[in-house]
C-alpha cells in the first residue's frame, strides 16, 4: 500500500455469497442488500516510510486523510463503484527490505455495486493515482468455494500499542500475515490472512490481549493488483 515497500493494507472485499463460520469465531455474513453488492477497500496516499511511531515529526500518523478520502471517492465513482462511507485506520506492517515494522494511516472505504472486474479496475486506478506499489483485493465467498483462498478477521477492543508490540515480536506474523490495522473509532483489529495462516492469526490475537472467541471471520479470494 506504500511505494517502494510491500503493501498490506489496501484490501478490497466483495460480497459474493454468505460468509461461513470459523470455529470458535463468529460468522460475519455481509449485509443483505437486494440492489447492492457491498465491498470494502483499504487504501492510503502515504508514500513515506515510518519505522518509529514516536518519531513521526510530520504528523502523518495523526492525519485524518480527509482530502485523500474526497479524492479516492471521486476516483472510485469514476471507475464504476459507489462509496457509502469510510473508516480511519492505524496500520502496522512488516518491511522485508528494511527488516523492520512500519506504520501508517489509511482509510477503509465501504463500496456498493462493484463486481470483481470493476474492483480490479478501481484498485489499479488508485494504485496509479497515489503512487502505491500494489493494491490487495478480497472478494467474499462461501468457505468451501473452489476459489476461496483467504480470510478476513475482525477483533473488537484492541489496544493499538499492544498490537504493535505483539506484531513486532512475532516473526511468523511478519512473513505470513505481513501486517494488520486497528480502527481509530472503536479499536477493531482487521487482519487479512491466507487460509493456511489461521493459526498465526489466532496466536497474534491472543498476544494482543484478546480471546479468539471475540473474533469474526469471513472467507473469500484475495488478489494483489500491482506493478
Amino acid at each position: 500500500m506504500r511505494s517502494r515497500r510491500t503493501p498490506i493494507l489496501v484490501w478490497l472485499m466483495v460480497c459474493c455469497g454468505g460468509a461461513a463460520v470459523a470455529t470458535p469465531a463468529k460468522s460475519a455474513p455481509p449485509e443483505d442488500l437486494p440492489t447492492c453488492q457491498p465491498a470494502e477497500l483499504f487504501a492510503t496516499d502515504n508514500t513515506a516510510i515510518i519505522t518509529d511511531p514516536d518519531m513521526d515529526t510530520a504528523g502523518q500518523l495523526q492525519d485524518g486523510l480527509q482530502l485523500f478520502e474526497l479524492q479516492a471517492d471521486l476516483t472510485i465513482a469514476q471507475n464504476g463503484a459507489a462509496v457509502t462511507g469510510s473508516t480511519l485506520l492505524d496500520g502496522v506492517f512488516w518491511s522485508k527490505d528494511l527488516q523492520k515494522t512500519t506504520y501508517e494511516r489509511s482509510r477503509e472505504f465501504h463500496l456498493c455495486g462493484a463486481d470483481e472486474p470493476t474492483l480490479h479496475t478501481v484498485a489499479e486506478a488508485l494504485r496509479h493515482q497515489f503512487n502505491q506499489e500494489a493494491v490487495l483485493t478480497f472478494d467474499y465467498l462461501p468457505q468451501h468455494a473452489p476459489e476461496s483462498n483467504a480470510i478476513t478477521i475482525s477483533v473488537p477492543d484492541i489496544d493499538i500499542a499492544r498490537f504493535r508490540d505483539a506484531f513486532a515480536a512475532d516473526s511468523a506474523a511478519h512473513s505470513r500475515l505481513l501486517g494488520g490495522s486497528v480502527t481509530t473509532t472503536d479499536r477493531t483489529l482487521i487482519l487479512i490472512a491466507d487460509n493456511g495462516d489461521l493459526d498465526v492469526a489466532r496466536r497474534l490475537v491472543g498476544e494482543a490481549g484478546r480471546s479468539w472467541n471475540t473474533a469474526t471471520v469471513a472467507y473469500g479470494k484475495r488478489e494483489f493488483v500491482q506493478t
